[in-house]
């Protein structure tokens, strides 16, 4: 019995997305699939990105919400998915193009595993004028089914998902959202995705690129600066999410036991590094600390710390590097975990 309400969401914050957000929107009016709603923010953009969404105020399917301060992709995206009705959600972005097959296959597979929470796949990556350009991103040998327990060892290791290309059931995020942490500026969809895949549910791949990732001389991937805190987020993140995952999930706290020093030292290891280049932030040393001991950590020394676990710091940077000798790329978490679709 239908409930009046749309099966998929599609949730767009928009940013200075002007020249391309037009496209996006066409791909997403010719989808196969037709039954979604589309939920739009301009995040406080300064172009032309409010003049593009007009022309799409008549289609129904389409809510746009506006405004004047830039509260970055982390607090637009949770105020849309406040808003969200579907029973599932994606979150291409902006700037990006989707095939016209991209709602109707990924809502067809997550329907006949509804034991999987999130189906991604790969991108074609294309340029700012829309020509196809090749990628040096991930090509791993992806299965077409991971089973939960697996999925979540390998996001502790590395960050596998694109995000333009998910497709997510909305009551597994919705039972993570008390746990969600959204002070991350550029490792946000990664500890979205450990929290998600602590729930067990498991992930699907589709090897087809049903969309087009656009690489453009704004793209975060495309601005060196904020180097440093890039660099103590990829650390800070398996770390904190971790330790939030414990707290509800019973595989979590498992893992958190097994694995919580050697994240601990391998975040010691990255603040020595960005001590070392003037980039270390305190409040960066705080929340590792906190995730830690699971107490608020004020004040931490990272003499202190060093010191403490100097030991353990200097075997698990061993270990890390004996792991890495076999592995395709280096990780951006555990290495020890040694997943095979790594080697």
């Amino acid at each position: 019995m239908s409930t009046g309400l749309p099966r998929v969401s599609i949730l767009i914050p928009a940013y200075n997305a002007g020249p391309y957000l037009e496209a996006l929107c066409r791909s997403i009016q010719a989808q196969t699939y037709q039954d979604f709603e589309v939920l739009i923010v301009n995040d406080g953009s300064t172009d032309h990105t409010l003049e593009v969404l007009a022309a799409f105020q008549n289609d129904q399917r389409f809510r746009i919400l506006s405004w004047q301060e830039n509260r970055g992709v982390s607090q637009a995206t949770l105020a849309l998915f406040g808003l969200a009705r579907g029973e599932f959600w994606c979150h291409p972005g902006a700037d990006d193009v989707l095939t016209p097959q991209f709602i109707q296959e990924r809502v067809s597979r997550l329907e006949a595993n509804p034991h999987a929470a999130i189906m991604h796949g790969p991108a074609e990556t294309i340029n700012e004028r829309g020509e196809r350009i090749e990628s040096s991103g991930l090509k791993l040998d992806f299965p077409p089914e991971i089973p939960g327990a697996r999925a979540f060892r390998l996001l502790l290791q590395h960050n596998v998902i694109q995000t333009p290309s998910i497709m997510v059931r909305t009551s597994v995020t919705k039972s993570i959202m008390p746990f969600l942490e959204c002070d991350w500026k550029y490792a946000q969809d990664w500890y979205f995705w450990i929290l998600h895949l602590a729930t067990r549910f498991d992930l699907l791949w589709d090897a087809r690129p049903l969309h087009k990732y656009r690489i453009h001389p704004e793209s975060l991937t495309m601005v060196p600066s904020k180097f440093a805190t890039r660099q103590a987020e990829i650390r800070l993140v398996p770390l904190c999410a971790l330790s939030r995952a414990a707290q509800f999930s019973a595989a979590a706290s498992e893992c958190w036991r097994t694995w919580r020093s050697r994240l601990y030292q391998l975040w010691l290891r990255r603040a020595c590094n960005l001590a070392r280049n003037g980039g270390l932030n305190q409040e960066w040393m705080e929340l590792g600390a906190s995730a830690y001991y699971g107490t608020p950590s004020k004040d931490t020394s990272l003499g202190s710390e060093v010191r403490k676990h100097f030991f353990g710091l200097v075997l698990t940077s061993w270990k890390e590097k004996r792991a890495q000798r076999n592995q395709r790329f280096q990780v951006s978490g555990v290495a020890q975990m040694n997943d095979p679709l790594f080697r």
